[in-house]
């Protein structure tokens, strides 16, 4: 299964891909498991079928973060055996609520019950873990967002299946909401993940994509070196009302690429995040000054950059945590 799933195999002249056929693994487990819910119940030989193709959608689920925010390798020998021995802890847990023993077994049906929920929360961790791998600043903007949105996406779903309607008493709220918010997950889930592999071929970071995003790295960080020297020589930052295309100007190049540059490589929200930040460093050590005791902080505003005191004291309170005069009065 691993030589398999290594290799692009050809389907009507179009590649299939190892996040593919993943991805197929994952929504035939989740759709699998929504049957029942579906249809109020499977009886007969088919629900056997159903008890193991409809386990380990965690599994599958973490496997495909690793597809997607894995540079190198994300599918492993080891990888298929984990997710294979996650569908028989669950695929028989399934199947021994399907087929209550007519002996004595709770000891082992408890057990295994109690490794079927730890595995999944095991799992669905996993997932988070992968998505944050190797998250840094040095990350393109759109791939940090990317990031972020399937964290906070899956969080939600997960918090609502798992948390809240899963298990949920029949009476309760959580339980008579039970079925729709499980189906509805479980559609939006499959339709979410298809998402993700679109944005990921758009947006390559796999061991494929990773030459063409590190030669963009090593041309930007030497492109945020020279906008790091520019403002600090002869304090360009402290130039009142200075733009993005002056910087651009002072330093030869297109703006949008000082724009990519200040919020890819620098990590900065945008060119005012950027510019503020110098100047509120350079406020700071002015007002760590004793020779500026005296000083009125206005003055030390307008020294920095900035045209009034209200913008100074918001930008300067967001960046230190206090207002310029409790700073002065801290550190004097």
């Amino acid at each position: 299964m691993t030589t398999m799933l290594a290799r692009r195999l050809p389907l009507n002249d179009a590649p299939i891909e190892p996040v593919n056929l993943i991805w197929l693994a994952f929504t035939l487990s989740v759709t699998a498991s929504t049957i029942p819910l579906v249809t109020g119940g499977v009886t007969g030989p088919f629900s056997a079928v159903i008890a193991f193709v409809g386990s380990a959608g965690c599994g599958w689920l973490w496997l495909l973060a690793r597809s997607l925010f894995r540079e190198e390798k994300p599918v492993e020998r080891w990888t298929i055996y984990a997710v294979m021995a996650i569908v028989a802890v669950e695929g028989t847990s399934n199947l021994i609520r399907a087929y209550p023993p007519s002996g004595p077994m709770p000891e082992m049906v408890r057990i295994l019950g109690n490794a079927e929920s730890f595995i999944c929360i095991g799992a669905l961790a996993l997932v988070f873990a992968e998505v944050f791998s190797g998250y840094s600043n040095q990350l393109p903007r759109h791939e940090r967002r990317f990031r972020q949105t399937f964290a906070l996406t899956f969080g939600t779903m997960t918090a609502l299946t798992i948390l809240w309607a899963l298990n949920a008493n029949e009476n309760s709220l959580g339980g008579q909401w039970r079925d729709p918010v499980l189906i509805s997950s479980a559609l939006a889930g499959i339709a979410l993940t298809r998402l993700c592999i679109s944005f990921r071929r758009q947006n390559p970071l796999s061991a494929r994509g990773k030459t063409k995003f590190a030669n963009r790295f090593d041309g930007d960080d030497i492109l945020a070196k020279r906008i790091e020297q520019t403002l600090k020589h002869d304090r360009k930052f402290a130039t009142p009302e200075l733009k993005v295309a002056d910087l651009a100007d002072l330093l030869g190049e297109q703006e949008y690429k000082v724009t990519q540059c200040i919020t890819g490589s620098l990590g900065y929200r945008n060119f005012n995040h950027l510019i503020n930040s110098h100047r509120i460093e350079s406020a700071k050590q002015a007002l760590a000054n004793p020779d500026n005791r005296e000083r009125p902080i206005l003055s030390v505003a307008f020294d920095c950059g900035f045209n009034s005191i209200g913008p100074f004291n918001r930008a300067f309170k967001s960046q230190v945590g206090m207002t310029p005069r409790q700073y002065r009065a801290d550190v004097m």
